[in-house]
Formats: C-alpha cells, structure tokens, sequence
C-alpha cells in the first residue's frame, strides 16, 4: 500500500490546491494521501480565515483520505520548525513520499542547496548581512548571491528546508515536486483561474472564479484579522514579561506598546523596518494575541511523538488502524494531555470569544468524516 503525504494550509482551499492535488493523484500512484494541515496560524503568521474543522472538511471533500494537524506552535514559525514539524508528522503515519509544490520543478537541487546553507562560508555570510541591517530572508538571498549561486524562489526555499528535515527524520522518503502555475504570495489578481491564497483572501468578494463551489458558501464566516486588535492591545499592556515571547529579540518587543489604534496591517506596517519582516512582525502579534513564549515553544519541541487527527475517510481510518498500537493518536483532545495541545485548546478557547465561534467544543468531539 503506497502512502503519501502532503503539507498544506488551505487557507482557503482554491483552485491551485485542486490542480495541485489532482496532478498528484495522477502521477504519484498513491492508496492512500494524508495531509499534514497547519492548524489555526500559518507560517506567515497569519489567522487561518477558516477554522482547522471546516478547511479539513473541504479537504476530504476535494479527496483527501486523512487530515492530521500540524500544531499551530510549530506551523507559525521559522521555516526550518515549519519543514521539521509537518515532516515528522507525516512521517510517523509511513508515508513514502512528500509532494510538495515547486518554481523549478526538480527535485534534484535541493541536494545542493543543503550543503551550501550548511556551510560555515555561508553561514558567515548570513550572520555579516543580518549585521548589516538584513532580515534573515533577505539574508540568505544575499548570501546565495555572494557562494555565486541563484536564490531559490519561495517554494524551491521552502523545498530546501523539507529536504533538510528529510535527511535528518527519515532519509528513505522521497521529496517529489509539482510546477507551481502562479506566485503564491502575490496579493493581485492575474488573469488565470488559478491565483495565490494570498490574493483570494484580500479579495474574498471576487473569489467566486477562483475556490471550488463547496468552499463558496464558507467564505462568508472568514474570520475577520481586525477584531484581535482590541486583545492585542489589551495583552501588551497587560504582559509583564514581552521579552519572552517566541519571535521577541533584539528589542523589537519594546515598540509593541506604542502600536497605533488602528487596523491590523497599520499595526503590521507600523513594526515592520528593514530588518523585520512583515511575516515575522505578524508571528509576532500573534504571540501577544496567544501568549507564545519560548519557554512553550521549548516544551513543545520536545514532545511530539503523537498524532492529532483531524478527520478521515474509510482509507484513512483503515490506515490509522494500523499504526494506533506503534503511536499516540488524538482524534479529540482535552485539557492536560501535553504541553502542545494544551496550547491548541487555549488557541480556540481565545478564538472562541473574539469570534464567538465553537472551536473548543469541536476539540473535544471526534474527528470529520
């Protein structure tokens, strides 16, 4: 039975994921496909506009068989916890491949790529940029430019980190790819039918064209970011210790009590300088919002030899069958289990009462079928 994973945010489900998940299926062969889906924050520190329970609805819909949950701790983070975290989860249910979806489309570079980033000349020539005043993505641009070798595009970067924590979790899974058809981080339209989730999200009332009909009718619950402003500015003045939090260092903390009354991407703009990035600054925000400190962060790393089930079909609980005497698998959690998913009760609980929505609740029933 060939098993393989992909990782995913769905935020929201559109019609590049279709295509994406479509080719996949086509040419991977597959019995079965488990996607391993960050939970209520994203990678760029963004708010999941959808709950993890509806996105994971939508995916079995489009045809998945099995949606585990990436913790949103380790899903909102740098790239390399990003890779490390969804690649051990897919990893512990036997998945042989990871699909993943790429600018070059050759799996084969990425190789390369690792050794050069884990080189001490390269490593010298991040930490002499940052000095400068980089960010740690412009950073490593720079020191890509400096070896004399082409900065990787975000996905094939992205690539990279999941090749990396491949070699270090399970070298026996393969990394395949599929060609990207658009920049996923553009915010503008283009005339394809297929656009970024970025674009979708800041267009949502003309995204008819561009999410599959099921995912229409959800669209009109997305959360909407601006509400947490009054609670982020309520947890600043109310932290005694923001220095603690995970993405605080170098004094960026200290201008969180001068942010302005305003939206949340007037905040966003208001903390962002050259050397912090607006996907760091928004990480930032998002430790205030949920209190995510280093010390949780710390304690979450070192337990996760569990598996949080999300939802399944028939395939995919056949699947799990076979692993629940090899792992822990959570498919509802409660209070007081471990450190990681106590953090995604508080996460809902906080949600809960900013959108009046019922996601503690949800974490305590059983999974989507």
């Amino acid at each position: 039975m060939k098993v393989i994973g992909l990782i995913c945010e769905y935020n929201p489900l559109h019609n590049g994921h279709i295509h994406h998940f479509n080719q996949i299926k086509g040419k991977s062969n597959a019995d079965i496909i488990i996607v391993s889906m960050s939970s209520s924050l994203t990678q760029r520190g963004d708010l999941a506009i959808l709950d993890k329970f509806t996105r994971t609805k939508l995916a079995l819909k489009m045809g998945v068989d099995l949606v585990i949950e990436c913790p949103s701790i380790l899903a909102m983070n740098e790239a390399y916890i990003f890779a490390q975290a969804h690649v051990n989860n897919l990893n512990k249910l036997g998945v042989s491949e990871i699909w993943i979806g790429s600018e070059q489309n050759n799996p084969q570079i990425y190789e390369s790529y690792v050794r050069l980033v884990s080189s001490s000349e390269f490593n010298k020539s991040v930490k002499n940029s940052i000095a400068k005043g980089l960010s740690p993505k412009q950073a490593y641009n720079q020191a890509f430019i400096d070896n004399n070798v082409k900065p990787l595009l975000p996905n094939d970067l992205l690539g990279m980190f999941y090749f990396q924590a491949i070699k270090k979790i399970n070298p026996n899974i393969l990394l395949k790819t599929i060609q990207r058809t658009n920049d996923f981080s553009s915010n503008e339209f283009n005339p394809s039918l297929i656009q970024s989730a970025s674009a979708i999200r800041q267009n949502l009332n003309r995204s008819d064209k561009y999410v599959p009909e099921y995912v229409l009718p959800y669209l009109k619950d997305a959360l909407d970011i601006n509400k947490v402003v009054p609670f982020l500015r309520y947890n600043i003045a109310n932290c005694s210790d923001l220095n603690n939090l995970i993405e605080a260092n170098e004094g960026i903390e200290n201008r969180l009590p001068s942010i302005p009354d305003s939206s949340f991407n007037d905040i966003v703009d208001f903390l962002s300088t050259r050397r912090y990035s607006e996907g760091k600054i928004r990480r930032l925000l998002m430790d205030v919002l949920f209190n995510l400190t280093k010390d949780d962060l710390k304690e979450c790393l070192q337990d996760q030899n569990f598996v949080r089930v999300l939802g399944f079909t028939n395939k995919g609980k056949q699947l799990l069958n076979m692993y629940k005497k090899k792992i822990k698998i959570y498919t509802n959690i409660k209070d007081n289990i471990n450190k990681t998913l106590d953090t995604e009760l508080k996460i809902s609980r906080i949600l809960d009462i900013i959108y009046n929505t019922n996601m503690f609740v949800h974490e305590q029933k059983g999974p989507i079928k």
